[in-house]
């Protein structure tokens, strides 16, 4: 054996230790280009969109509940002269009637786009005052007198509409909606019974001093219904898989029959008109399980009619309003797969 082909065992373990750094440099370089490449197909997946559509479950959606709504109240109408054209003789104003009320309420969606929903409810007028003025020359001097009032309250209100456009079908990420349009009937009766009454402008008048009327006495009756022919539009906006806000307008003709009762003076009064007027709601629900719904709401009725009574063939302008805000529960039955937002 050739002298130089010996090596040395410090020689041999020199050239082992260069081989493994060598395989371990390459397994690290293999690895790395291996997480590169997960990594750019893991840039390539599409991420899911914050709703994703599923499988349709039912044609047919339907949802009932029940709403407590507290609200407050005004009716107030100016008598005009019947000779003198525009002579203005008295104004009664029904101011902050607030009422308790329940109701119930109910939706319906068909696989056709049709909708009907409604509500009806009932309740009652806890507080307010009357003020009674009347003018001169008709009455002379000015007078203003001021009671307690108290009564029931009713209402019902039934719609049918189309949904037109519903954005909840489709890849697009973002807030879903939903728009329809509905012609509807709705009904309202107040009456509002007035107790006692004092003197509130000048000394004299007809409950100043000792003719003031005690709160256990009744003096004064109003009770209007009304019936309205709705048209309006309904907005749903899904702000999240849970969350939704739904807004209500329309547009009322209202038809009106109304009954004044001055029981010390006048007696029965009927009147009847017509008018326009206003509805607006807006609740915000939240979707707790699949199938129960608690929500927050407010509404806004506005009406403004024009009426003539049969006792003194007079004009009588009158502008009527109810607002307040209202807590409901609900069950929701068949809502489309398709249609839930699911959450990513």
């Amino acid at each position: 054996m050739r002298i130089d082909h010996v090596r040395s065992s410090a020689e041999v373990n020199e050239i082992d230790l260069q081989g493994g750094i060598m395989r371990k440099s390459l397994l690290g370089f293999v690895a790395s280009l291996a997480l590169g490449a997960s990594i750019a197909n893991a840039a390539d997946v599409p991420v899911a969109p914050l709703y994703q559509p599923a499988v349709v479950a039912s044609p047919w959606v339907v949802e009932a509940g029940a709403r407590y709504w507290y609200s407050s109240g005004k009716n107030w109408y100016n008598l005009y002269d019947p000779v003198v054209l525009g002579q203005l003789n008295s104004r009664l104003t029904y101011d902050g009637m607030r009422a308790n009320s329940g109701e119930g309420f109910f939706r319906i969606d068909s696989p056709w786009g049709i909708f009907v929903k409604g509500y009806a409810g009932g309740g009652s007028i806890f507080s307010g005052h009357l003020y009674d003025e009347d003018f001169p020359p008709a009455v002379a001097p000015y007078s203003q007198t001021v009671s307690d009032l108290k009564g029931p309250l009713a209402y019902a209100d039934v719609d049918a509409g189309f949904t037109f456009y519903d954005g909840r079908f489709g890849p697009f990420v973002g807030p879903r909606v939903r728009f329809g349009a509905f012609a509807g009937w709705h009904y309202w009766h107040e009456r509002a019974d007035a107790s006692g009454c004092a003197q509130i402008a000048n000394a004299v008048g007809p409950c100043a001093g000792a003719a003031a009327i005690p709160t256990s006495v009744l003096v004064v009756t109003e009770d209007d219904k009304f019936n309205a022919l709705r048209l309006g539009a309904v907005a749903d906006l899904w702000l999240t898989p849970q969350w939704k806000l739904t807004l209500d307008a329309a547009y009322a003709r209202v038809w009106q029959k109304a009954l004044d009762i001055h029981y010390f003076t006048v007696g029965p009064d009927p009147a009847s008109g017509q008018g326009n007027g206003l509805q607006l709601e807006g609740i915000l629900n939240y979707q707790v399980t699949d199938y129960f719904n608690l929500g927050v709401g407010g509404r806004w009725w506005h009406y403004h009619t024009n009426a003539t009574d049969q006792v003194f063939n007079s004009l009588l302008k009158y502008t009527t309003e109810r607002y307040g805000v209202f807590v409901q529960g609900s069950v929701k039955f068949g809502e489309p797969l398709a249609a839930v937002l699911v959450r990513r």
